[in-house]
C-alpha cells in the first residue's frame, strides 16, 4: 500500500513540476507560431529519421543490457527488446516504474534473480552518465553554452564519479558489503534475514559482468550508440521544423534531456522535453517557437511510439517461458 501511495505521490509531483516547466517553456511564446511551424513541417525524411533513431535507441539499449546481464549465451536481443520497451513506456508514464518491470519480467519469464537484474540496471545508469559526459564534452566544444548548462554537466559528472566509485568498491570488496548486510538484518527473523541476504548476494553478483574490461568497453560503446540515437532523434525533430542544428546542437539537446529527466516528470515528459529543447536549441540560435515545435515532434515520433508499443508488449511481459 505504501509503495502504491509513493508512486501516486511521485506521479502527482511529476505532473505539478511538468505544469510548471510547461508554463516556463511557453511563457511569452506565440502559440500560433508553434502551430504554424508544425503544420509547415517536413514530415517526410526527417520524420523517418526520428523513427529510425528511436528504433536504434531501443535496440542499443537491449544489446547493452544483454552484456550487463552476462547473458549473451542465454537471451537473444529480440527477447530483451520487449521488456526494455515496456520499461521505457512505464518510465514515461510513472517515473522509475519501468526498472522494476524489467527486473520482474526477466524473473518471471526466465528465472533471473530480480535483485541481480536491478544491479545491472544500476550499472546501466552509471554507464549512461559516462556516455552523456563524453557527448557533452563534444557539445560544449562545438556550441557556446550558458554557465547554467555547463554547471549541469558538471553535476552529471559528479554523479557519474560517485556511482562508478560505488560499483568499483562493490566489485573489489564484496565481502564487507555482505557483512554490512548481515549486521543490518540481524534483528530480523531468521527466515526473513536469510531471504534478504540471498537477495543481497544476488545483487552483488549482478555487478559481476562489469569486472571484465572487455564487457565494460562494449557496454560503454553501446551506451554511446544509444545516446547518439537520441541525438539523431533530436536533430531530425528540429529538421522537421526546418532547422539544421548540426551535431553540436543535437548533442546539447541530449544533455538537456538527461538533466531535465532527472527530475520527477509528468506523463510523456511534458514540460521537461519542452524546457530541454528550448534551452539547448536556443544556444544554437533556434527561435523559441521552433524549439518548442521540435520538442512536440520529438514527443510525437519518439516518445509516443515507444509508449504505445511498450504498453502493448507489457501484457505478455510476465508470462512464464523456458526457465534458464
Amino acid at each position: 500500500m505504501k509503495a502504491v501511495l509513493s508512486r501516486v505521490l511521485g506521479l502527482l509531483v511529476g505532473i505539478a513540476i511538468g505544469g510548471v516547466l510547461l508554463t516556463l517553456a511557453f511563457r511569452n511564446t506565440d502559440w500560433a507560431s508553434v502551430s504554424a511551424a508544425l503544420r509547415a513541417g517536413n514530415w517526410g525524411w526527417p520524420a523517418l529519421g526520428v523513427l529510425c533513431g528511436t528504433t536504434l535507441f531501443v535496440v542499443a539499449k537491449a544489446v547493452r543490457w544483454r552484456w550487463l546481464l552476462g547473458a549473451d549465451q542465454v537471451l537473444t536481443i529480440a527477447e530483451l527488446v520487449r521488456p526494455v520497451t515496456a520499461g521505457l513506456a512505464l518510465n514515461a508514464l510513472i517515473p522509475h516504474a519501468g526498472e522494476f518491470v524489467r527486473a520482474f519480467s526477466l524473473n518471471r519469464r526466465r528465472g533471473f534473480v530480480a535483485s541481480a537484474v536491478l544491479s545491472s540496471i544500476v550499472a546501466e545508469r552509471v554507464f549512461d552518465l559516462f556516455a552523456v559526459l563524453l557527448l557533452a564534452a563534444c557539445a560544449l566544444a562545438l556550441v557556446p553554452v550558458p554557465e547554467a548548462v555547463a554547471a549541469a554537466v558538471r553535476s552529471i559528472g559528479f554523479v557519474a564519479i560517485v556511482g562508478s566509485v560505488g560499483i568499483v568498491a562493490i566489485l573489489a570488496w564484496p565481502k564487507p558489503f555482505y557483512r554490512l548486510a548481515e549486521v543490518v538484518v540481524r534483528p530480523l527473523p531468521d527466515r526473513l534475514a536469510h531471504a534478504l541476504l540471498r537477495e543481497v548476494n544476488a545483487a552483488i553478483a549482478g555487478f559481476r559482468p562489469v569486472r571484465s574490461l572487455r564487457t565494460s568497453a562494449f557496454v560503454l560503446v553501446w551506451s554511446l550508440v544509444q545516446w547518439l540515437a537520441i541525438a539523431l532523434c533530436a536533430g531530425c525533430s528540429a529538421w522537421v521544423i526546418g532547422d539544421a542544428v548540426g551535431v553540436g546542437g543535437s548533442l546539447l539537446v541530449v544533455v538537456g534531456i538527461v538533466v531535465a529527466f532527472l527530475l520527477p516528470n509528468a506523463p510523456g515528459y511534458a514540460g521537461s522535453a519542452q524546457l530541454a529543447f528550448l534551452l539547448a536549441l536556443g544556444a544554437s540560435g533556434v527561435t523559441p517557437s521552433h524549439a518548442l515545435a521540435a520538442s512536440v515532434v520529438y514527443q510525437l515520433l519518439m516518445i509516443l511510439p515507444v509508449v504505445l508499443l511498450g504498453l502493448y508488449w507489457l501484457r505478455g511481459s510476465f508470462s512464464p517461458t523456458i526457465e534458464t
